[in-house]
């Protein structure tokens, strides 16, 4: 009877034990595999964006080295047609001797595969490399503006090609045209990224081999290829570009998509991707199963650790229920409830009480703070305002400082007692800025930029001018143009603050009229070429123009006339300096700094390809012998080139990037070679 008593009083304590286990297991259930939907969902939109990224970084490769292509060949173009194109004596057999000495450069170097000069009537004069596939209807859409034009062209094999007409007084005496074969490209392409690359004319209707083969060009490896292609259009019906198709094929998987483009001319271009992606495809698939098999391991343990934990719980309550009711503990466990209750308030109260002292602490503490600094922000802006009176009135008592005010419109308002006596104004009312300085000498930059002040496109801006005096002296002025709101007007106004520079201008014109007009100069000069060099960066600079130092080593000088026959030493590198002034511009500098080693200094170039067509003459000239005293020397040069400001603007780093560019040049046993090829 006492047994089944028992029995009866654990009942409900077993019935709220599987119900607590069955309720918070369920609860488990639902939170792992909430977890496990939303892993998936992630992985598949990551699989997805990585696959995105994929062709994108692909797309992008491939503009990026068919316009570098393209820049090569445009380059090819300009050193061949744009040299001669001021020349009246220019005919197609100087064109044809000008190719013969460059062809055999650009094929050593893989810049083009064939090189085509035209006529007038684009009948073929003379090819150069491998067969040409181009006619002469293909070439008359990308001849209408007379102008260099690149394209794609695929009559027979796919290949890149520029064509440039050479135009003499306003008559076109030729046409070249350069090819590039794609078939190279593609493979260095495909080997980078690891896919096949190809071009295609349009879809085919059917699936099978001979159908897809009509349609592409320069494709490798077309027996694995295209049955991946014919698989593929087995599945799909209809075939569009700018889609990913995923195909299962010789026990991997193919991620296979088309582009369409337009390029050159408005040429249609279509391109299609082959990339294997085998490994990213198991890959995702083993994340999946890991994350199912921890999961799997997560539940199990979490219903193995409750039901312990229910089974503890529901042991439990019948002992503290019995004890309660046989002791009349329940009261006393309330009243002292209460009391902890009330203790627990009044040390809540205490522990606030404390939060807001110490929030009040804080907030005086940060006032003290601001005003600290305050104090010192004060001091500070007092100092500033005291250095710029102190700036303000020696600026005024300058008697060699012209400080003048003008509105926007150029109406001069203030002038001060130096600007008067340099000008030789009495009153300047009613003048403008442009009145008084001889707007006509004005440098076209300068009076550029002032006018882009008076607009209020900028707030500063610096400008040389020059000022001619009534006794006819010509005084080189620096302008510094401020705009100002003045405090209480609508309309801002411009400070100016002018310089005379005139003897630092002569002293800069005397030094380079001394480099350009003294023969001594010319060689073993190394010191006035060291003066000289800042000088010339700096005014590129200014200019925003490309400033090249080439650094020449002349090479094949037999070693008994360097150390026996002085005489017959000079007359060479004499006869050589001659030869190298012929191929520069008279404006260029050239100095000798040993028995071999030459140096040229190229200014005002807007673009590093002028400084190559330069080398190119140079080492051309080397092909002819020297003759002194009826004897025949056949010498050779080595150039390096070094770039100002893309390398650099330090004068040692600049001669030490061209002499580093010479021996690399020597040791590759090449003619030239620059820091741009090394960056490339």
């Amino acid at each position: 009877m006492q047994a089944d008593f028992e029995k009866q009083k654990l009942r409900p304590f077993l019935s709220i034990r599987w119900k607590l286990f069955f309720a918070i297991s369920c609860l488990i259930g639902l939170i792992h595999l909430a977890f496990s939907v939303g892993f998936l969902k992630y992985q598949q939109a990551s699989y997805r964006e990585n696959i995105q990224h994929i062709k994108g970084e692909q797309s992008d490769s491939l503009d990026a080295l068919f316009n570098t292509a393209s820049v090569d060949l445009e380059k090819v173009i300009m050193a061949l047609a744009q040299p001669h194109s001021h020349e009246s004596e220019l005919n197609a057999g100087s064109l044809l001797r000008e190719i013969d000495s460059h062809f055999v450069k650009m094929s050593f170097n893989n810049i083009a595969d064939s090189v085509d000069l035209l006529g007038p009537d684009q009948q073929l004069i003379r090819h150069w490399g491998t067969e040409s596939n181009l006619d002469s209807e293909f070439l008359k859409g990308y001849l209408l503006d007379g102008k260099p034009a690149s394209g794609f062209n695929c009559q027979i094999t796919c290949s890149l090609f520029t064509v440039s007409p050479v135009i003499v007084e306003q008559q076109t005496i030729a046409i070249i045209v350069v090819q590039k074969n794609l078939q190279s490209l593609l493979q260095r392409f495909g080997q980078e990224h690891e896919l096949v690359i190809g071009m295609f004319d349009q879809f085919p209707n059917v699936a099978n081999f001979d159908a897809w083969e009509q349609q592409l060009y320069n494709f490798t490896q077309t027996n694995l290829n295209i049955p991946i292609l014919v698989r593929l259009s087995e599945n799909e019906n209809l075939l569009t570009v700018d889609k990913e198709y995923q195909v299962s094929a010789f026990d991997n998987e193919y991620l296979i998509s088309f582009n369409d483009s337009v390029v050159g001319n408005q040429q249609r271009v279509r391109w299609v991707f082959i990339n294997d992606i085998s490994l990213h495809s198991i890959l995702h698939i083993s994340s999946i199963k890991s994350i199912g098999f921890f999961g799997l391991i997560s539940l199990a343990i979490s219903l193995i650790l409750l039901y312990f934990i229910t089974n503890l719980i529901s042991h439990q309550l019948p002992s503290i229920l019995a004890m309660s009711q046989a002791t009349g503990l329940e009261d006393e466990l309330v009243g002292n409830l209460r009391k902890t209750g009330d203790r627990k308030i009044l040390d809540d109260e205490l522990q606030q009480y404390d939060r807001h002292l110490a929030k009040i602490s804080h907030k005086m503490d940060l006032l003290r703070k601001t005003e600290s600094d305050n104090a010192l922000k004060l001091q500070s802006m007092v100092h500033e305002l005291n250095q710029t009176k102190n700036f303000m009135d020696r600026l005024l008592n300058d008697e060699q400082t012209v400080i003048l005010v003008q509105k926007l419109g150029g109406e001069i308002i203030a002038l001060n007692q130096a600007g008067c006596s340099l000008f030789e104004i009495e009153d300047f009312n009613g003048l403008t800025y442009s009145e008084i300085f001889c707007s006509d000498l004005l440098e076209e930059d300068g009076l550029a930029a002032l006018n882009y002040l008076y607009l209020g496109g900028e707030t500063l801006v610096k400008a040389e001018a020059q000022w001619k005096n009534s006794r006819g002296d010509i005084h080189f002025l620096l302008w510094v143009h401020a705009l100002l709101s003045v405090p209480g007007t609508i309309d801002p106004v411009i400070l100016s603050i002018c310089v005379d520079i005139t003897e630092q201008r002569k002293a800069e014109e005397r030094l380079e009229w001394l480099v350009f007009n003294d023969p001594s100069l010319i060689n073993y000069n190394k010191q006035v070429f060291l003066e000289y060099l800042p000088f010339a960066i700096s005014r590129s600079l200014e200019k925003h123009k490309i400033l090249a130092l080439l650094y020449c080593e002349i090479t094949g000088i037999p070693s008994d006339i360097n150390t026996q026959n002085t005489d017959l030493n000079d007359k060479i590198f004499k006869s050589l300096s001659v030869r190298m002034s012929g191929c520069l511009r008279q404006y260029d500098m050239l100095s000798q700094l040993s028995d071999d080693h030459f140096v040229i200094i190229l200014e005002g170039l807007s673009d590093i390809s002028d400084a190559e067509i330069v080398t190119d003459k140079i080492i051309f000239s080397y092909n002819h012998s020297v003759e002194i005293e009826s004897e025949e020397y056949f010498l050779d040069v080595i150039i390096g080139a070094s770039y100002a400001p893309d390398h650099t603007e330090n004068v040692p780093e600049l001669l030490r990037n061209a002499e580093m560019a010479m021996f690399q040049a020597k040791r590759k046993n090449i003619s030239f070679y620059s820091a741009v090829i090394a960056e490339q």
